[in-house]
């Protein structure tokens, strides 16, 4: 039984049985997966009066409970500073997130969880962890395992500029 993209690489193949057609099918997949996962990510996520792009900014600040500079959060996130702004004005607003003066730098600030978002990172966090591991459940550990490690793997290239 094959899914919708064997029926699209099978298409692809027909008019050019010349090209190699791997990186398509494996990116294709990614890319559905991912979407099968942020919607239902955001399903949980609003539950709980979040967005998906929120937790980028939480679970780091949740994981380091002394703070972070700004530039330390989006050095982790694929966004640009107008984004994140945007993202830390509203969940300063809903009372997750606090800014307060860096003693570093008279100039900047540092980032914390609020005692309420210190209680949604987890709650949201485990019902996520809940989720995408019944995404998986039909797969073997060992195949989890080893997609992992060769997910891994490949993001690290593609990190460092060694998989371009």
């Amino acid at each position: 039984m094959g899914d919708h993209v064997d029926a699209v690489v099978a298409e692809w193949h027909e008019r050019h049985t010349d090209l190699d057609l791997t990186g398509m099918a494996i990116f294709a997949r990614i890319a559905r997966l991912a979407r099968f996962a942020d919607l239902r990510r955001a399903a949980t996520l609003a539950a709980h009066g979040l967005q998906v792009g929120d937790l980028d900014v939480l679970a780091p600040l949740y994981r380091h409970p002394g703070g972070l500079r700004p530039l330390e959060l989006r050095a982790s996130m694929l966004i640009g500073s107008g984004t994140l702004t945007a993202r830390l004005d509203r969940l300063e607003a809903a009372g997750l997130i606090e800014r307060s003066p860096d003693p570093k730098d008279r100039r900047g600030r540092v980032l914390h969880l609020t005692a309420a978002g210190e209680r949604v990172v987890p709650r949201a966090v485990t019902e996520l962890l809940a989720i995408e591991n019944g995404m998986l459940a039909s797969l073997p550990a060992s195949v989890r395992t080893r997609l992992s490690r060769d997910l891994g793997r490949l993001a690290a290239e593609l990190e460092d500029g060694s998989g371009e």
